[in-house]
């Protein structure tokens, strides 16, 4: 089935929990390196994308594309930050970036994996399941150790849910989430299109059905993690077509204030890249501040000891005129 199939992962610091070994957070980013090597095999034509929902704003970190190195390499420079999970927002901009999709005849999926307390009440969960029922979109929802959500999130599957191309899949803390996400729907897709449901799983992603040799699953996760780590080509700065829109002030603290629903979807797209480009360049200039601040307080530390000795030394130079003849 063709599909352009865009990411939103949790990355707040929620994702810290060790009820998922290492983590939640290392957890999911092996989910989702899984995840796309299986949809780039499905079609020639598939593309992936995918977004954080931590920190200050979302922040996109690739739009659609069919290199599977760019996503892999883009995957490992995600970071922990924030307590608020951004899922509206987050579902929002990534609904945008699939209508642009340049082959307008695949289909539209979202994938979010969450692992943090919603702050969206119930009555925006179900206007938002609106709005993406409305736009055609598919969302599979992976809820990580929260069973807070586990009610929210199915609810919000099933108001979104249109011929059953829509799934939730719930890891509780402890349960290896690899282990049911290979053998889950959301990762041996079925041909919904042709309303074959009940009939055998079609094993695009992979060779084998993983559920019934997990050795060789586990085999394929470790070649992904391997080429991962090997040195892959620089991402490409995404640049915008225009400056961003008036209504956004250019601070990713100010997601919250902006009116999405009167904006465009060309203003929704700058307004997602802003927030991206904003967000790499505080994460990339925070490493580097306290360092900055250390050295300029020694340089500032050590100009005071100077004056403070050239001080002294004068006024023991001018000490002997004082004294009586």
């Amino acid at each position: 089935m063709l599909e352009a199939c865009f990411l939103c992962l949790d990355s707040t610091e929620f994702m810290r929990n060790g009820d998922q070994f290492p983590n939640r957070f290392l957890v999911v980013q092996e989910a989702a390196m899984l995840l796309v090597n299986a949809k780039l095999q499905m079609n020639a034509e598939n593309t992936v994308g995918f977004l954080a929902m931590g920190g200050n704003a979302c922040t996109v970190f690739e739009t659609l594309t069919q290199d599977v190195d760019r996503v892999m390499s883009a995957l490992s420079k995600v970071f922990i930050g924030g307590k608020r999970c951004h899922f509206s927002n987050g579902l929002q901009i990534a609904c945008l970036v699939l209508g642009r999709r340049t082959n307008t005849l695949a289909a539209k999926r979202i994938v979010a994996f969450v692992g943090s307390p919603l702050a969206e009440t119930s009555e925006e969960l179900s206007e938002l399941a609106r709005k993406l029922r409305k736009d055609d979109v598919a969302v599979d929802i992976v809820n990580v150790g929260v069973e807070a959500n586990v009610l929210r999130l199915t609810k919000f599957v099933e108001q979104l849910n249109k011929n059953g191309n829509s799934r939730f899949l719930n890891a509780p803390a402890r349960v290896p989430l690899l282990d049911q996400l290979m053998s889950s729907p959301i990762l041996i897709q079925t041909d919904i299109g042709s309303g074959a449901h009940g009939q055998q799983s079609d094993h695009q992603g992979f060779e084998v059905d993983p559920s019934a040799d997990p050795e060789l699953a586990r085999a394929i996760l470790m070649s992904l993690e391997e080429q991962q780590r090997q040195p892959a080509p620089e991402m490409e700065t995404v640049e915008a077509g225009g400056a961003p829109s008036a209504e956004y002030g250019g601070q990713p603290g100010d997601v919250d204030k902006v009116d999405l629903e009167n904006m465009s979807e060309e203003q929704m797209i700058m307004l997602a890249l802003q927030m991206s480009r904003e967000e790499a360049k505080r994460a990339a200039g925070e490493a580097s501040q306290a360092e900055e601040d250390t050295f300029q307080r020694q340089v500032q530390e050590e100009l005071e000891q100077q004056e403070k000795q050239q001080e002294s030394s004068k006024d023991n130079e001018e000490s002997p005129d004082t004294q009586p003849k």
